[in-house]
């Protein structure tokens, strides 16, 4: 018998107040594998990839990493969950009022309880990883947004996550830092990183996703590999979607 995915969503829905948010999501996301979330504005990718930790809360569905199934309606089984599945938002979520280095320990040792000497080894080999070695005593105020990023990005490393799951990571940087911090991610993908990926960089999309999964009105209308699913869209709202993109460039701005 083959291995149970990484992770494993069935049914889930998602409604905020009358609007529905998610409909009945099916989806599997195989260890070592790069999936891409795309899709226009309000179609539930964000949404989606925050019910995978509990940010967001399903309220319907199953949810299983590697075949063990997750109690979505308690604490603690999401608690234990974000100690397996990284998450790297938007705006960097670094708390300004710690250095660089403390950033990237405190949630080691708090959660997995590892000593400061191992925490703050693995954060200095980490930050040495993404070039940013020398920013370890910094604040966050010091650093430029593309920095925060790649920050933000072996902070959730620190935890030797199972999986890491990026919320749009560049739509907040200013274009020249966008290629420092999409590198970083490229190479996670080669090394054989398991990553969700909600973005609107296309290019990131087409070279490094084993598959591309399009959303809207919070469902998945099409998934496929980015050389069938962008040469060859399936559905009229695909076609559409990546018409657009093709009228105003390479990105989807919503």
């Amino acid at each position: 018998m083959s291995a149970a995915p990484l992770i494993s969503l069935r049914g889930i829905g998602k409604r905020f107040g009358t609007h529905r948010a998610l409909r009945g999501i099916d989806l599997d996301i195989e260890a070592g594998s790069v999936v891409v979330l795309i899709g226009p504005s309000g179609s539930g990718k964000s949404t989606l990839i925050r019910c995978i930790n509990g940010l967001v809360r399903p309220d319907e569905g199953a949810l299983a990493i590697a075949g063990r199934p997750v109690d979505i309606h308690h604490e603690s089984a999401w608690q234990q969950l974000r100690t397996e599945i990284g998450m790297v938002f938007q705006d960097y979520a670094l708390f300004p009022h710690l250095t660089v280095l403390d950033n990237m320990t405190l949630t080691p040792r708090r959660r997995l309880k590892l000593p400061r000497a191992e925490a703050e080894a693995r954060a200095q080999n980490l930050l040495t990883k993404v070039g940013l070695a020398h920013k370890a005593q910094d604040y966050p105020s010091a650093l430029s947004g593309g920095q925060q990023q790649r920050v933000a990005i072996v902070r959730a490393l620190a935890m030797q996550p199972r999986a890491i799951l990026f919320d749009e990571p560049t739509s907040a940087l200013d274009p020249e830092t966008i290629s420092s911090v999409l590198d970083v991610m490229k190479g996670l993908a080669r090394e054989g990183a398991t990553m969700v990926v909600v973005t609107h960089e296309m290019g990131f999309a087409r070279e490094v996703a084993d598959r591309v999964v399009f959303m809207a009105d919070g469902a998945i209308v099409e998934e496929g590999a980015p050389d069938v699913f962008f040469a060859n869209p399936r559905h009229e709202r695909s076609r559409a979607f990546l018409s657009n993109i093709q009228s105003f460039g390479a990105k989807d701005h919503g």
